[in-house]
């Protein structure tokens, strides 16, 4: 694996044991909240890949955790495909 591939994408801090990314995703409102946690569901299911969340009325926390000590493409994708559901918005 290269070092862009290992790469934490921009917004999400790494956790190195166990090997894990964060990122807390704000929100206006319950509304939009809701609206991406029911777009990560959709994600969750597509995907396989189910990350723990911590959330509230107007934040969502995600982790994605690595299996050992090695960046997995699938969930470095998973990061990206998240920020992407939090820029869509409510809708």
């Amino acid at each position: 694996m290269d070092e862009k591939d290992a790469a934490v994408p921009e917004g999400w801090t790494q956790q190195k044991r166990p090997l894990a990314w964060n990122k807390r995703f704000e929100f206006a409102d319950y509304a939009q909240t809701r609206a991406f946690l029911d777009d990560l569901a959709a994600l969750s299911e597509a995907s396989g890949y189910y990350p723990n969340l911590n959330f509230a009325r107007t934040h969502v926390v995600v982790t994605i955790q690595f299996e050992g000590d090695e960046v997995e493409p699938r969930l470095r994708d998973f990061a990206h495909s998240t920020d992407a559901c939090a820029r869509r918005g409510p809708g």
